[in-house]
C-alpha cells in the first residue's frame, strides 16, 4: 500500500515540522501547528502538481496537533500511510490508522493529532472540478456544495482509490501529460464520489445492467467525442436499438442522446479551457468539438457550465 511520489516537483527531508507546515500552508490551505518545543529535524515532504490536482506525501517526525479552520472551495482526500491520526470534527472523534482514507469538505473546522510515526498522503481537489465530474458521472448536488460524511474508509473498501493514487504517484512528466492527468483526475474524483458517503443523490436508479449500459455509452462518447459520432453508432456499439438508447438515457439521465453528447462535449471543453494552457482562444476548441455556430455554442456553454467560455479563459489570464 505505501505510495512513493517517484516524480515530484519538491522534495526535502531532515527539516523541522514547522518548515513542512509552512510549505503545506502555501499549497493546501491555512492551518495552525501545535507542536511541543523540540529541536528535532525529522520531518519530510514530497510534493507534485498533477494537472488540476496537487499531491503531498509528508510526515512531521513527532507527535503534534494540527488545527484546520474551515477551508474554501477545495477538498482534501487524505490517506494514512503509517502510524495513526486522531481526527476530531463536529464533536466526533475518529481514529485513522494505516490504510484508512477520509475526505475533508469545505467549511469544516477540525483538528488532527498525529502520532510520532504518522505519515500521510493528501490530494487537493478543487471544488469546481469535483462538481464538474459529479455532473459528468451522473450525480446531482441540487446546486448546493458537496459535503462528505465524517467517515473513515478502510483500505479493504477503497482499494480502487489506492490503485489510482499509485498510478498518479508513479506517472512521470511526459508529452501528453495534460490529457493523462485530466483522465486520472476524473477517475479519482469519480471514485471518491462512488466510495465516500456524501449529500449527493445518484441520478442513476437503474439496475446493474442499465448502469453498465450508461457507462458503456459514456465511454464510447468520450472516446469518439472529437470524431465521427452519431446516435446510430452509439446504439450499434452498445448493441441496442436506437429506440432503446433513447429510452435508456431519458429514463436514467432525463436527456436525449443528442443532449447527452452535447453536455459531455461542453464539460470536456470546460476542462480543457480550465487546464490546457496551450489554448488561446475559444474558437479553436469549439470547432474541434464540432460546434460551428459560435453564438449558439457560447449560449449552450453558459447554460450548462454557468459562465461564458471566454470567462473560463480569462480566469487564467489568457486571451479569449
Amino acid at each position: 500500500m505505501p505510495f512513493h511520489l517517484s516524480s515530484c516537483d519538491y522534495s526535502v527531508t531532515g527539516v523541522s515540522a514547522c518548515e513542512v507546515s509552512e510549505f503545506i500552508k502555501s499549497r493546501f490551505g491555512y492551518h495552525r501547528l501545535v507542536v511541543p518545543a523540540s529541536h528535532l529535524r525529522s520531518a519530510r515532504i514530497r510534493y507534485r502538481e498533477f494537472g488540476i490536482l496537487e499531491v503531498s506525501e509528508h510526515g512531521y517526525g513527532h507527535a503534534l496537533e494540527v488545527r484546520v479552520p474551515p477551508m474554501e472551495d477545495i477538498y482534501h482526500l487524505q490517506v494514512i500511510l503509517s502510524g495513526h491520526c486522531i481526527w476530531e470534527v463536529a464533536d466526533q472523534s475518529l481514529l485513522l490508522e494505516r490504510g484508512d482514507s477520509i475526505v475533508i469538505s469545505p467549511g469544516q473546522e477540525l483538528s488532527m493529532r498525529y502520532s510520532a510515526d504518522c505519515t500521510k498522503l493528501i490530494i487537493k481537489i478543487p471544488g469546481e472540478f469535483l462538481r464538474q465530474v459529479s455532473r459528468e458521472f451522473g450525480y446531482l448536488s441540487h446546486n448546493s456544495p458537496i459535503h462528505f460524511a465524517h467517515q473513515a474508509i478502510p483500505f479493504s473498501e477503497s482499494a480502487s482509490i489506492h490503485n489510482l493514487i499509485n498510478d498518479i504517484a508513479s506517472l512521470k512528466h511526459s508529452t501528453g501529460a495534460d490529457r493523462m492527468s485530466l483522465y486520472y483526475g476524473k477517475l479519482l474524483a469519480g471514485g471518491i464520489l462512488d466510495i465516500f458517503e456524501s449529500n449527493l443523490c445518484v441520478q442513476r436508479h437503474a439496475s446493474q445492467v442499465q448502469s453498465r449500459q450508461i457507462e458503456q455509452v459514456r465511454s464510447y462518447v468520450i472516446e469518439h467525442i472529437c470524431g465521427d459520432l452519431s446516435i446510430e453508432s452509439i446504439a450499434r456499439h452498445c448493441r441496442i436499438s436506437r429506440k432503446s438508447l433513447y429510452n435508456l438515457l431519458e429514463k436514467e439521465l432525463g436527456v436525449t442522446p443528442s443532449v447527452y453528447i452535447r453536455q459531455l462535449k461542453l464539460e470536456m471543453i470546460y476542462a480543457e479551457l480550465s487546464q490546457n494552457l496551450a489554448i488561446r482562444n475559444v474558437t479553436e476548441i469549439a470547432l474541434r468539438y464540432g460546434f460551428t455556430n459560435l453564438g449558439r455554442f457560447s449560449a449552450q456553454y453558459r447554460d450548462h457550465i454557468g459562465e461564458l467560455p471566454s470567462a473560463t479563459l480569462r480566469r487564467l489570464g489568457r486571451c479569449a
